[in-house]
C-alpha cells in the first residue's frame, strides 16, 4: 500500500474569467472545486493508474468534509485526522495568466502530530509512504522526525519538498526525491547552468543518502539520476494548460510503476506529469496512457 501524507490539504477553487479588473466587480465564466494538496494529488494519480493508495493528513471543518467526500467518490481510501479549524481554500484565477491565492491552514498541535506518528508506526515493511508539500510552521522538523521513524522500522518513503526540509531526510535514504531546477540550486548553493552541472549536483544528494532523483525541468522535461544510470527525458508535444499538480503527477507515475522496470517507471513519470500539464485538472488514466509511447528516454553514458 502507498500512503500519502499531506499536512496542509486544500479545497482548490478554480475561477475562470476572460480578464480581471482590480478594484471592480468581476464575473466568472466557470468555477470548479477540487480536493487539493501535493500528497492528495499523488493519491489521485495513483488511483487513476489502478494503484491502491490511502491518503493521510489533517483536515477540518466543512472544507475537510468536502475533501473526504470528493476522494471517497473517486474510490480513494482516506484516513485523515480531524483538527480544529477549517481546511484552507486555495483560489486559482485563470485568465490569460494563472494567479494563485493560497489560504493558511489550521494549526497542527503536538497531540495531532502524535496521532499521525501512531498511524505511521502501524504500517508494515512492505508499505511505502509519500511525504509531499509544506509543513506546519510550529513543526518545521517534522519530516526529519517522521523519516527517521520510518527508517527505523524498515518502511520505505519518498519525499517531495524543498530546502533543509528535504536535506534533513537524506540520511534516512528516501527512495525518491523530486526537486525542480530552482530547488536543486537552493540545496547545493550555486547556479546550475549545464546538464553536467545538474547531474553533479544530483550526485551530491545521492552521496548524502537519496536513492533516486527525478529533477523536473519544466518545459525542458526531466533528468533522472541514481547510482547506476542517468536519463534525460524531453517532454512530449502538447499545450500547457495547468502547472498545478504536474510535479505531483510525476512522482505518482514513477511510484505507481515500481517493480515494472526503471524505463517503464520513467516513461510513466513523464507521461503523468505532462498529461496533467496538458489538462485543466489532474490527468486521467487515458490521458497518461496516450503519452507513454511518446516519451523518449535518452540514456546519458559515461557519467557514472
Amino acid at each position: 500500500m502507498i500512503y500519502t501524507v499531506t499536512f496542509n490539504p486544500s479545497v482548490d477553487y478554480v475561477v475562470r474569467l476572460e480578464k480581471i479588473k482590480m478594484g471592480a466587480l468581476n464575473r466568472s465564466s466557470d468555477t470548479v472545486k477540487y480536493a487539493g494538496g501535493k500528497g492528495i494529488n499523488v493519491s489521485r494519480i495513483l488511483n487513476e493508474l489502478g494503484v491502491e493508495t490511502t491518503a493521510l493528513g489533517f483536515v477540518g471543518g466543512f472544507t475537510g468534509d468536502f475533501i473526504e467526500s470528493a476522494l471517497s467518490k473517486s474510490g480513494i481510501k482516506t484516513d485523515f485526522l480531524r483538527v480544529e479549524g477549517d481546511t484552507r481554500i486555495n483560489v486559482k484565477l485563470k485568465t490569460d495568466d494563472e494567479t494563485e491565492i493560497n489560504g493558511a491552514g489550521p494549526i497542527i498541535t503536538d497531540d495531532d502530530l502524535a496521532k499521525l506518528e501512531d498511524q505511521l508506526t502501524s504500517l508494515d515493511e512492505g508499505d511505502h509512504v509519500v511525504f509531499a508539500g509544506s509543513v506546519p510552521s510550529n513543526h518545521k522538523d517534522v519530516y526529519e522526525f517522521l523519516s527517521r521513524l520510518l527508517h527505523e522500522r524498515n518502511i520505505s518513503f519518498s519525499i517531495d519538498t524543498e530546502g533543509q526540509k528535504l536535506l534533513s531526510t537524506l540520511k534516512y535514504n528516501p527512495y525518491l526525491i523530486k526537486p525542480n531546477h530552482v530547488e536543486l540550486e537552493g540545496m547545493v548553493g550555486r547556479r546550475l547552468i549545464t546538464q553536467q552541472e545538474m547531474i553533479d549536483a544530483c550526485d551530491e544528494l545521492l552521496a548524502q543518502g537519496a536513492s533516486n532523483i527525478l529533477l523536473t525541468l519544466g518545459s525542458e522535461g526531466a533528468l533522472f539520476v541514481n547510482a547506476n544510470a542517468v536519463y534525460r527525458m524531453p517532454p512530449p508535444p502538447g499545450t500547457l494548460k495547468n502547472s498545478v499538480g504536474a510535479g505531483d503527477s510525476t512522482v505518482a507515475g514513477f511510484l505507481g510503476k515500481k517493480g515494472s522496470g526503471l524505463e517503464t517507471q520513467l516513461k510513466y513519470a513523464v507521461a503523468s506529469g505532462s498529461a496533467t500539464a496538458f489538462n485543466d485538472d489532474l490527468a486521467k488514466r487515458a490521458d497518461i496512457e496516450r503519452l507513454v509511447d511518446k516519451i523518449e528516454l535518452q540514456s546519458i553514458e559515461g557519467v557514472k
